[in-house]
């Protein structure tokens, strides 16, 4: 009898491991930047920044709508006008040119500055929405899409931690 136990035991012990083999690892895939940008903080976000760069932004199409002014009335004066005239003018549509691309470049840092600050703030809330759902579903690993070639679409969780991550920003305000 304690023969049989043993020989029982030691199966047991040989066939375990195989058992764990034949069982596949469930692997999913999500798309973080896709997940950070449709969730509903990110687009509260983009109204908020919408407001507060408006006024540069409405400045710049002021600028450029003088450049635009301004190089209409070269095309359609400048062969009348004399030589200092259209220096003159021409002198302006470069300065108004430089203003643009100053004041646009200047926009461009100050709204990527304030994007990245939104952004690390989801961050933590991002990495707890994906592991919610892997443990809810039951994933044991989850991937970042671009690192994938080929995805079934029922494995990519991107759209179940949108949702997840919805929930979690909405519970802290």
């Amino acid at each position: 009898m304690l023969r049989s136990i043993k020989f029982a035991l030691l199966a047991m012990i040989l066939v375990a491991p195989l058992s764990q083999a034949a069982a596949p690892n469930r692997v999913a895939v999500v798309n973080s930047q896709m997940a950070l940008l449709e969730s509903a903080a990110a687009k509260q976000y983009a109204k908020v920044s919408e407001q507060q760069f408006g006024e540069q932004i409405n400045k710049l199409k002021g600028l450029e709508t003088q450049f635009k002014t301004l190089m209409g009335k070269l095309d359609k004066e400048g062969p009348m006008m004399s030589e200092a005239e259209r220096n003159k003018l021409q002198l302006e549509m470069r300065r108004k040119k430089e203003d643009w691309e100053y004041q646009a470049r200047q926009l461009q840092v100050e709204k990527n500055e304030a994007d990245q600050k939104e952004l690390a703030k989801l961050q933590p809330q991002l990495e707890e929405a994906i592991q919610a759902v892997a443990k809810s579903e039951g994933y044991d690993v989850v991937i970042e899409r671009a690192a994938a070639r080929f995805v079934k679409p029922e494995n990519d969780v991107t759209r179940k931690v949108i949702d997840k991550l919805n929930r979690l920003t909405a519970k802290q305000k």
